[in-house]
């Protein structure tokens, strides 16, 4: 018994002692952190690069569009962008900015489209025509309604920027309201509903001076604590969107503020156009291939997912083959296992995860060289608002040299 107290009261000691050292260093961390941040590590940067000046960010913006007439309206909010997110009003970043700006509107907040409403208007019809027994009787409704004048088809038809044919789908919801309130049709009077319908038939997704996906400005607004945006939040968002201000804020976040880990810019050009990461898990899909001598499609997409961005249960290619190649070299890789680390894929932490540093260090052990860490994924475009088809490593590539000519000035 005296035995047991005495440990007891050893296990106490030690536990208020550890208290005592966590409480000194809360006490001691302000002046610790002063030297350490005074005192720099001889392999650490002395000075950060310069801040751009607005006169500077103007000039670049000038030189990419020669016949910009507010390039000094724009600079401001460009700068304002970037400290609002965080970034750094460095050359590297303004130029980046820059680039993507130019290649997806020349600098226009709300840019016309050629042939935009006769484009539209086919891909309305297009999906339509995919109901068989109500789609020609749809067609002519909306060729009708709210009134033959002012029909949604006749405006979709008349658009010639995004927003036309945004505002296009928002007075098409407001017309089935009033039609819903004077038919008694509740169920189209359900906000959700409402809500569902825009986000799934509305063909302008990404909108602005930098075409950022409404989807991604939407989840901004969610890690934000905005648990829900009903139909009117969403209208706002939009119409932020088409701001420059907001254009430049939304694309700057989407395009800057996370790391990756690339050592080339290209490599995030690519991944604004493809998804945060396509690059370095097409490269990740280029071992998959190597290991297994399987055909992948180097997408940078390791999953499946749903139109609601939600992870379909079906194994993609690439988990199929990882599966496989766990089996056969013995990586000891449960199903389990590859489709929770695959889950990271969209997040710098897959990393860090037991299935790509298997497969890292499989492939070096193999092969006796380091795999590549980033790979411009294999993808082709296509748009509803152009009938141009384009592919994601030509994006990049053409804003890659945008961005190095905004380098070089």
């Amino acid at each position: 018994m005296l035995d047991w107290l005495a440990d007891q009261f050893n296990s106490l000691l030690k536990w208020l002692l550890a208290l005592l050292v966590v409480a000194a260093a809360f006490i001691a961390y302000p002046s610790i952190k002063q030297k350490l941040t005074t005192s720099a590590s001889p392999n650490a940067p002395v000075a950060t690069a310069p801040a751009m000046s607005l006169h500077e960010t103007a000039k670049l913006i000038q030189a990419a569009e020669p016949t910009m007439r507010d390039a000094k309206g724009w600079a401001n909010d460009l700068l304002n962008a970037l400290k609002q997110n965080q970034l750094a009003q460095s050359r590297e970043n303004v130029c980046a900015v820059i680039a993507i700006v130019d290649q997806e509107s020349g600098f226009v907040a709300n840019p016309t489209i050629p042939n935009l409403g006769k484009i539209a208007e086919q891909a309305v019809i297009k999906k339509l025509h995919n109901y068989p027994l109500v789609g020609e009787g749809a067609i002519l409704f909306l060729e009708r309604f709210p009134d033959p004048a002012s029909s949604f088809l006749k405006k979709i038809r008349n658009a010639k920027t995004e927003r036309d044919l945004d505002l296009a789908y928002r007075q098409l919801i407001t017309g089935l309201e009033q039609y819903a309130k004077k038919y008694k049709l509740n169920m189209l009077l359900d906000n959700r509903f409402a809500y569902d319908f825009i986000e799934s038939n509305n063909d302008i997704d990404t909108i602005g001076s930098m075409q950022v996906a409404v989807s991604y400005a939407k989840q901004v607004e969610i890690e934000r604590g905005r648990k829900f945006l009903s139909l009117a939040d969403l209208y706002e968002l939009r119409d932020t969107l088409y701001t420059r201000a907001g254009g430049l804020y939304y694309g700057t976040r989407l395009l800057l503020a996370y790391e990756t880990g690339y050592d080339k810019k290209i490599y995030r050009f690519a991944d604004f156009n493809a998804g945060r990461y396509s690059c370095r898990n097409a490269a990740f899909q280029e071992i998959i291939a190597n290991l297994s001598s399987k055909k992948l499609t180097n997408d940078g997409d390791l999953l499946i997912y749903k139109d609601n961005g939600e992870v379909s249960m079906t194994a993609s290619a690439t988990e199929q083959a990882l599966r496989e190649l766990s089996k056969n070299l013995a990586l000891g890789l449960s199903d389990y296992q590859i489709r929770r680390d695959l889950r990271h894929e969209k997040q710098l932490d897959f990393n860090d995860t037991k299935t790509y540093r298997a497969l890292q260090q499989t492939y070096q052990s193999r092969t006796g060289k380091k795999s590549n860490y980033a790979k411009l994924p294999k993808i082709q475009l296509s748009s509803e608002k152009t009938s141009r088809i384009l592919t994601t490593e030509i994006f990049a590539q053409t804003v890659n040299k945008r961005y190095q000519a905004c380098m070089a000035r």
